[in-house]
């Protein structure tokens, strides 16, 4: 019996999810462990990609996305790389900086200073504390596999479990797409990909059913990411945030939930490695 057209169009798109998802995989796996130039060079492209796409959200003329581009690009990209070779305050100052700086120029243009000054801490401060992650800790390659083994976990248990049971909405007026089963099962693929991570990794600073619960928490925290990015497309009109990604859209699309979960992990580990400090 051949396929209905819609069956075959999901299932086309699955596939195409699916090899997009394993490059990135592959390519972000390739990073984590060699560290150094190689992750930070990765993050900065994506940052690079974030504010592009993030301008198209924010700015409907074209001459203005162009001057909103450049701002964030030149706000953001500094602090992000920074954390490779300086102290993270130093990054820090670069995006409090570079903030700064993004809603002066903006202003100077008679143009509203906050999309450019909020996309600038949006953006930058989440993915300058992914690079601190890697390179300011012995045990930074597994500190950052972790996380983002449960993001992923965490995106692919939402996406299979709400489409697959369907249910209420969550917030329809945010992301119609969205269900109470998919958040679910976001939680639960993130609590269980943190245990069995936690139980694969070595010496990372929480035991493995620590990481379970810590794992459904941080899935919880990526999907208010997501439900962010959704509403800023809502707000613009736009189904994807950009076309980069087949099958998943754009790097906002795809990391929405990272640059939510990013900052919350960053203050944890913190904490607890120095706790274990001696």
């Amino acid at each position: 019996m051949a396929p209905r057209p819609g069956e075959a169009k999901s299932g086309g798109e699955l596939r195409l999810r699916i090899v997009t998802g394993t490059v990135l995989g592959a390519t972000g796996l390739f990073a984590v462990l060699a560290g150094g130039p190689w992750f930070a060079l990765l993050v900065a492209l994506v940052a690079l990609g974030m504010s592009l796409e993030l301008a198209r959200l924010l700015e409907a003329a074209r001459e203005r996305r162009r001057r909103l581009r450049l701002l964030l690009l030149l706000g953001t990209l500094p602090g992000v790389m920074a954390p490779a070779v300086l102290p993270l305050g130093w990054a820090l100052l670069l995006l409090a900086w570079g903030a700064g700086f993004a809603a002066a120029v903006r202003r100077l243009w008679g143009e509203t200073a906050g999309p450019a000054a909020l996309g600038v801490v949006y953006l930058g401060l989440p993915l300058a504390l992914l690079v601190w992650l890697r390179q300011g800790w012995a045990e930074g390659a597994w500190l950052t596999l972790w996380l983002l083994l449960v993001v992923a976990a965490t995106d692919m248990g939402g996406y299979t479990v709400g489409r697959s049971l369907g249910g209420p909405k969550l917030a329809p007026r945010l992301s119609p797409a969205k269900t109470w089963s998919g958040l679910a099962g976001a939680a639960a693929f993130g609590s269980l990909s943190g245990l069995l991570a936690a139980w694969g990794l070595p010496d990372l600073p929480f035991p493995p059913l620590w990481a379970a619960l810590f794992g459904g928490v941080l899935a919880l925290v990526a999907q208010l990411g997501d439900l962010t990015e959704s509403w800023l497309k809502r707000r613009a009109g736009f189904k994807d945030s950009g076309r980069l990604l087949p099958g998943h859209g754009g790097l906002l699309d795809r990391f929405d939930g990272l640059l939510a979960a990013s900052p919350l992990y960053a203050i944890t580990v913190s904490w607890l490695e120095m706790g274990r400090s001696p």
